[in-house]
């Protein structure tokens, strides 16, 4: 098996093997001729796979999504989409929670998984009403509410640098 090539597991294909992700040169090549969907880059369900191809094999300022006719999604948007799985590499657990925080909705693996399955679209506002409408009574559990939504606010503010960072550059490259 080549090292450098991995399996993805992206939510557009339900279950299914996704798109096998390598890196050419300085592109990172998706192979999406399998994809259950059209590979469409601004699609919500494009964007979810290319991010966990990137968290999964590293990023990349240019990402090229193979079909009968490739894509190739590079300069701003192409950072754009580093930056982002930069912050979604570090913002989710390590680690699954243990004991009766496995099954709580209010961990903070189950929020930040809501609001990555439901990027770039309504994933902050399903992450936020989890927090309000459904956190335990406890103290111990009023703590960890409140750390995950510290999380939840330290993503946000950095997918705004990301997009901040980008628009005072304007188009220029790099």
């Amino acid at each position: 098996m080549n090292p450098f090539q991995l399996t993805v597991w992206p939510i557009a294909t339900r279950g299914r093997t996704g798109p096998d992700a390598r890196f050419c040169g300085d592109s990172l090549v998706l192979d999406c001729r399998g994809c259950r969907l059209t590979p469409v880059p601004h699609s919500d369900e494009c964007i979810r796979c290319v991010l966990t191809a990137m968290c999964e094999a590293g990023g990349s300022e240019r990402v090229v999504l193979r079909t009968g006719r490739d894509t190739e999604i590079s300069g701003r948007a192409g950072r754009a989409l580093r930056g982002v799985a930069s912050i979604r590499s570090w913002s989710v657990p390590a680690e699954e929670p243990r004991g009766r925080c496995r099954v709580c909705p209010c961990s903070r693996a189950s929020v930040i998984r809501t609001f990555w399955d439901g990027f770039p679209g309504d994933g902050m506002r399903n992450a936020r009403r989890i927090l309000a409408e459904e956190a335990p009574d406890n103290e111990g559990c009023a703590s960890c509410v409140n750390a995950t939504g510290r999380a939840l606010d330290q993503v946000d503010s950095g997918i705004r640098g990301v997009l901040e960072g980008l628009s005072s550059r304007g188009g220029t490259s790099r």
